[in-house]
């Protein structure tokens, strides 16, 4: 009986999306492993439309884009013309998290640039956003420079993977954990960490990443140190108290993240804005935050000029 009733409600969540929505595509492909699927909700509208991402949390090893599915949020991009899309992405038991960073984060938003035309997606303007992973995911297209490669036989992997805005939601400081310990104790990293530093990467131990490839992907899936003047504005959320850390969850997901985080772009000149709510005196709705966020990016022109193929 509770199983019929939760379909029953998510059946009337879709066909009030349905009304704002002039399309609801579910578990469409864009590559062609079994988690390298996606949603898309479009709007009602004549022209092209921005399109907003959302990359589900999971530590690269859990979770799904079905979360999503059931959020309030996804009306509200609708009616304000912004397509919706969430995705699932390949697990850390299926490829190095340096590859799943590139072919199937960065992967996705070259996948809808090329089929921007069949989406009606405006290429210059997509955001990408999403917690833990997802929100460290979401950083990495932020800061980290274009692949698309020009030469490429492959039309989508000539499409920019550069975004407009990103959100940064309880995620990590950097993909790059032996940098770790600079802004924590070595306690607390070999405790919280310990071999995730190399074994995330598919290194056979730490020595690896002082090796020429260890060092390439370090410096490959380091955000904090990759963020400059000129990248994708952030917005940085975090609803967890300021304290020592009791455990991995919290370590993981600590506020202390987010503030290095905008202490480097206030540093480097990037446009960011931060929210922190562990006491809960904010009261902050995290969604909402965003979208308020990805509309203020969207009011203002593009800067990107580097896109490649932008109609």
């Amino acid at each position: 009986m509770i199983k019929l009733i939760s379909l029953f409600l998510l059946a009337l969540s879709f066909s009030s999306m349905a009304k704002q929505s002039g399309k609801i595509l579910l578990d469409q492909k864009y590559g062609p492993h079994v988690r390298q699927a996606f949603d898309l909700w479009l709007p009602k509208t004549k022209g092209k439309s921005p399109l907003v991402i959302y990359i589900h949390g999971g530590g690269w090893v859990m979770g799904s884009k079905d979360e999503f599915r059931k959020k309030p949020i996804i009306k509200k991009y609708l009616q304000s013309g912004i397509a919706v899309a969430a995705i699932n992405y390949r697990f850390l038991k299926h490829a190095p998290l340096q590859k799943i960073l590139r072919e199937d984060i960065a992967g996705f938003v070259q996948f809808m640039r090329h089929h921007s035309n069949k989406y009606k997606i405006k290429k210059e303007y997509i955001m990408s956003h999403g917690f833990s992973a997802g929100g460290s995911g979401s950083l990495w297209l932020a800061t980290h420079d274009d692949i698309a490669d020009p030469h490429s036989k492959n039309p989508i992997k000539k499409e920019s993977s550069r975004i407009l805005a990103a959100g940064h939601l309880s995620a990590q400081v950097s993909y790059d954990f032996v940098d770790w310990y600079d802004y924590f104790s070595q306690e607390e990293v070999d405790k919280f960490v310990g071999d995730q530093m190399w074994t995330r990467y598919h290194l056979k131990s730490k020595d690896d990443l002082f090796t020429a490839k260890g060092e390439e992907i370090r410096r490959d899936v380091d955000m904090y140190e990759n963020i400059s003047s000129d990248d994708a504005p952030v917005i940085f959320w975090n609803g967890l108290k300021d304290i020592k850390s009791p455990d991995g969850n919290h370590f993981m997901h600590s506020p202390k993240h987010a503030k290095l985080l905008y202490e480097r772009t206030q540093e480097v000149g990037l446009k960011a804005k931060i929210i922190l709510d562990g006491n809960k005196s904010q009261k902050s709705d995290v969604f909402l935050e965003v979208y308020k966020f990805f509309i203020q990016r969207i009011k203002k022109k593009p800067k990107i000029t580097s896109i490649i193929g932008i109609d």
